[in-house]
């Protein structure tokens, strides 16, 4: 179409008269010089197409209205699993409430607005620390008015801590995942997923980890690799013994072993957790070592001095005397504030109180 607009161009620019092979020759030269004046005009286009022009970004190939449409495909949310089943969480979220597992969460760095605390709580001036709104109550039930003023785009919870219906109910306020405190190392992978912060929950088992087998090497340096250990809570009234399932950190992972009083203990109980017995089973127990946890895993820190200073009467006790470790002074109280709860900061302040007591240095 080109070529014959040019050729019209050039037969009506010729004179009138003219002969015939000069006007034919006449064209072709016109037409020639205008081709190749085109073909150098295409080149520097392409080029510049190419190149792209000076402050002009090169061409991607994809239209502006183009690129909205792939942003959008880009996903905004993550299916986790938990507790009470799956939940599409946000993929960054920047306002978390959480109730029941501060100790994983303090230890991820999630960005809380909202956590459990009470005075005297062993995590209490860590989470004080932070300036954000607290429970301030021992009672372990997630109050739904002061999440809700918290306003979080994520809540997570210790699924212990509330049931199906409670669950519904915190889900309207913001999409929530429930986790038990059985297995942290498991609970941290998975938060971590849901607040972005995979690398750093992978971190934290590492460090914790490291602490774990340098706890081990201190004590096993210091006392041999055959010591014997048994975890209990003895009371005025009774005697409760816990067996390797319900603490492996005590049993299996610091370098002592079970007494052998535990596997007889182990065939009267039909439980895993443990066994209830009379303390008129002290005398059966010949460990080395014994650490006795006295209060709850929510009493303060006076509610600890009180029940471990109620013990006195129990250690007047013959039977209690007739024990090897009593003996030996090597019966430690420790307080289920930490023992009893669960995360990389309780254990490893667990593992603290082992090491010191074993082997006599903080």
């Amino acid at each position: 179409m080109l070529l014959t607009e040019i050729a019209a161009l050039v037969s009506r620019s010729a004179p009138k008269g003219q002969k015939k092979g000069k006007k034919q020759g006449l064209a072709a030269m016109i037409i020639l010089l205008l081709l190749m004046a085109l073909a150098s005009a295409c080149g520097n286009k392409t080029n510049v197409s190419e190149n792209g022009s000076a402050g002009e970004a090169p061409s991607t190939g994809l239209s502006s209205s183009s690129k909205p449409a792939l942003e959008a495909k880009e996903p905004k949310t993550r299916t986790i699993e938990h507790a009470f089943g799956k939940t599409e969480v946000p993929l960054h979220p920047k306002r978390v409430a959480v109730f029941g597992l501060e100790d994983i969460t303090l230890s991820l760095g999630v960005p809380m607005v909202y956590a459990y605390d009470f005075d005297g709580y062993f995590l209490d001036s860590r989470l004080k620390a932070l300036n954000i709104p607290l429970s301030g109550s021992a009672d372990f039930k997630p109050n739904l008015e002061a999440i809700l003023d918290a306003q979080p785009d994520l809540i997570i919870v210790q699924a212990y801590s509330t049931d199906e219906k409670g669950y519904a109910e915190l889900s309207k306020i913001a999409p929530t995942i429930a986790f038990t405190p059985n297995d942290w190392k498991s609970s941290i992978v998975d938060i971590g997923k849901a607040t972005g912060l995979e690398d750093k929950a992978q971190e934290v088992i590492r460090a914790y980890e490291d602490k774990l087998a340098k706890a081990k090497s201190a004590i096993v340096s210091a006392v041999g690799p055959d010591k014997t250990v048994v975890y209990m809570r003895p009371s005025d009234k009774d005697l409760q013994v816990y067996f390797p399932s319900f603490a492996p950190l005590v049993y299996k992972e610091l370098g002592l072993k079970p007494d052998n009083s535990i596997a007889a203990f182990q065939k009267e109980s039909s439980d895993d957790w443990g066994i209830n017995t009379s303390l008129e089973k002290l005398p059966s127990i010949t460990a080395d070592y014994v650490f006795a946890i006295y209060g709850g895993s929510i009493d303060n820190a006076q509610d600890f001095a009180k029940l471990s200073a109620a013990s006195i009467e129990v250690e007047k006790m013959q039977v209690w005397k007739a024990m090897p470790a009593v003996k030996q002074n090597h019966v430690f109280k420790v307080s289920a504030r930490h023992w009893m709860m669960s995360g990389p900061i309780a254990d490893g302040k667990s593992i603290d109180d082992v090491v010191a007591a074993v082997t006599g240095k903080q």
